[in-house]
């Protein structure tokens, strides 16, 4: 597990391409989170924090009396999630891994995670560890994408979306040979860790402005380095940099973004 690393390349200001996943994905976000039990006064886990958004308006909803713990396995998205908290902002920020939660030795009313179980090679026994450290009756707030979901039109090669061959649960493996596509397996592998669910639910954001397609360009960048280790050439890469540049400024063209699945699940 130590041998594993982020796909996408982060400064010191953070990773700036999760600014887009913010602005599509926070507002339905939080509405599923105070749905489903969120309330003043909780001790909330927020997992993979990058730079602090959702940290920052946890520790706004729990207020004085709760408390925010927010954690991430890289230096630079801690660094830059406090640069943008206020004293006013009741966290405590730790660079940790999910896999090492339980080193932290305490329970939580809350666990979120959102948008990091795909990345991970064991994503299934990271979903264990949150039930370990939720109090009883304790909720787990997941959220991850379906990359099959993606769509253009007019149709473009920049930006389409993929079927990954489907395996049975006992096929499943760990490691770089996992299949990463976790969102439609979010709702099976939360309740074969003892969850009971509350809710499941698809989120699908359209890119129709360009001000909503501009952020690709920025994704792009961060994950070029891990494009070209996976084999595409620089001119395939500078090739849909430039597509992707072109459908931004096309005021015709739509971008249906990755689907999200939300789910709500309590530790009984």
């Amino acid at each position: 597990m130590s041998e594993e690393t982020y796909d996408f390349e982060v400064g010191e200001e953070g990773q700036k391409g999760l600014d887009l996943l913010g602005v599509l994905f926070n507002p339905t976000t939080k509405s599923f989170i105070k749905q489903y039990g969120l309330q003043e006064g909780m001790k909330v886990l927020d997992v993979g924090c990058g730079t602090g958004d959702m940290s920052r308006w946890f520790a706004r909803q729990v207020g004085p009396s709760g408390r925010v713990l927010a954690i991430d396995n890289n230096e630079n998205q801690i660094h830059a999630a406090k640069l943008k908290t206020s004293d006013e902002d009741i966290i405590e920020y730790k660079c940790l891994s999910a896999y090492d939660i339980l080193q932290l030795k305490e329970t939580f009313d809350l666990v979120c995670c959102r948008f990091v179980l795909h990345h991970l090679h064991s994503p299934r026994q990271t979903i264990k560890l949150f039930f370990e450290v939720l109090n009883s009756g304790g909720i787990y707030i997941g959220e991850e994408g379906l990359i099959n979901a993606a769509f253009a039109f007019p149709a473009t090669f920049a930006w389409e979306g993929y079927m990954p061959e489907m395996k049975l649960p006992s096929e499943e493996k760990d490691g770089l040979g996992r299949d990463g596509d976790f969102g439609m397996k979010l709702f099976y592998y939360t309740k074969q860790a003892g969850f009971t669910i509350l809710s499941c639910q698809l989120v699908h954001p359209l890119l129709w402005k360009k001000e909503q397609k501009e952020p690709l360009l920025i994704g792009l960048q961060e994950f070029k380095k891990t494009a070209l280790a996976q084999g595409m050439t620089e001119e395939e890469w500078q090739k849909k940099y430039q597509e992707t540049q072109r459908i931004a400024l096309d005021d015709n063209q739509i971008l249906g973004f990755y689907e999200s699945c939300q789910i709500a699940a309590k530790k009984t």
